[in-house]
């Protein structure tokens, strides 16, 4: 009875590996390692727990020669009773039941909170190997999948789209982080072949996909042009900065007031009575800090209004100073205090231009700086950021835009 009972269990090992969708791309390796971690994983012995190592890689060198895996099957005695009559042949591609009866209970999306207790091993060309055993347990009831890399990472980028219109803000960081999560490893050393899967993705789903794709925050809307701003060494226009000026307020709405990046221009062009209405439902003496982003054609500047302290600053991240945009601001705030009837701001307000800030090193990334420097100053937070963080921080906003809510 022993007897046929491994001969039983080596018949449905080689279905099993035989199958187009086990041996497509994979060759006798492949076969062979299947097959020793399916016997492996039968066994109840303490000796079965080392294909459990995280570096399964290592397991796959280990089995490249087919003889040898061959070598290891008179140490494939299993002792879990097998009923021929349980077994059937599988009837979906994707999973393989050992029982017919308990095949249903696998769920549809398993990675997440099965792949942690399960044995995996990676067989090149872009396919994994899964091997799972009931409750954690190795021995007893197994359930093998096997599942196409591609589809899972494609899937991946999918959810990239749907959520952001573009892969602009994706970074390794992600890529990464979301591999370990679903497959249970580390796939720095995979870089290449996930560069490559990236680069497909994007020749296969041009940018007219997601031209549709819109952002609304209050009374801002963006579209796919305002958010490709963002990407490399574009010149971030007015939507952006205002709709993130605006997200930046409200995390601390009672201290800071974001002013709209027309405002100064429009001080200049049609004075106090072209701006008045800007802050009628609005206090500004009652605020802590007001931000004041500053246009002049190709360049972002910016100022800020310390109002307990009555200080106003200008940063500029080339070390430019625009002293007469500074005296429009003095000037319209000691108006606003009159028209408010705050006469204790009539008089003590002081300028000063902020030195040794964060500099940029290029003509593009001005804007991305003032929006940093907004960031900074309203959370309180020091400037610890430099020109070589910008790739990093315009992903950031541009995910903080779309999520609407700044990321720490």
């Amino acid at each position: 009875m022993k007897n046929h009972s491994r001969r039983l269990l080596w018949k449905r090992s080689q279905l099993l590996a035989q199958s187009r969708r086990w041996t497509a791309g994979f060759g006798e390796p492949g076969k062979s390692c299947f097959q020793r971690q399916f016997f492996l994983a039968k066994q109840t012995r303490p000796s079965t727990q080392l294909i459990v190592s995280p570096d399964h890689s290592k397991l796959c060198r280990g089995l490249h020669c087919r003889r040898r895996a061959l070598g290891l099957r008179g140490r494939w005695a299993p002792r879990v009773p097998v009923d021929a009559e349980s077994y059937q042949k599988p009837a979906e591609p994707h999973s393989f039941p050992y029982r017919a009866t308990e095949s249903k209970k696998v769920p549809s999306l398993f990675l997440k909170s099965v792949l942690p207790w399960g044995v995996g091993c990676w067989l090149g060309t872009g396919r994994w190997m899964l091997l799972l055993g009931r409750n954690g347990e190795l021995g007893g009831f197994l359930t093998c999948l096997c599942f196409d890399f591609s589809g899972i990472f494609k899937g991946f980028l999918d959810d990239v789209m749907k959520k952001y219109g573009s892969l602009v803000p994706l970074c390794e960081k992600d890529v990464m982080g979301r591999l370990k999560e679903v497959f249970n490893e580390d796939f720095s050393h995979r870089k290449p072949f996930i560069t490559r899967e990236i680069m497909k993705y994007r020749e296969k789903h041009p940018k007219t996909s997601t031209c549709n794709f819109r952002v609304f925050y209050n009374k801002h809307m963006l579209d796919m042009d305002d958010l490709a701003t963002l990407e490399g060494q574009n010149w971030l226009n007015d939507q952006i900065i205002n709709m993130y000026g605006e997200l930046i307020m409200d995390a601390v709405p009672e201290k800071v007031h974001f002013f709209n990046s027309f405002f100064h221009r429009q001080l200049v062009t049609k004075g106090y009575n072209g701006v008045k209405r800007w802050t009628k439902k609005v206090d500004l003496f009652k605020k802590t800090l007001l931000l004041i982003p500053i246009h002049l054609e190709v360049h972002w500047s910016l100022i800020t209004v310390n109002i307990p302290n009555r200080i106003i600053s200008f940063y500029d991240s080339q070390g430019i100073h625009f002293k007469f945009c500074v005296e429009n601001i003095r000037k319209y705030l000691l108006t606003e205090a009159k028209e408010k009837n705050c006469p204790e701001f009539l008089q003590g307000w002081q300028t000063a231009v902020t030195k040794c800030i964060p500099q940029q090193k290029n003509d593009s990334d001005c804007g991305v700086f003032v929006l940093q420097y907004c960031k900074c100053l309203a959370l309180d937070q020091p400037f610890q950021f430099s020109q070589e963080d910008m790739p990093r921080v315009r992903k950031r906003i541009y995910k903080e835009l779309c999520e609407r809510q700044l990321i720490d």
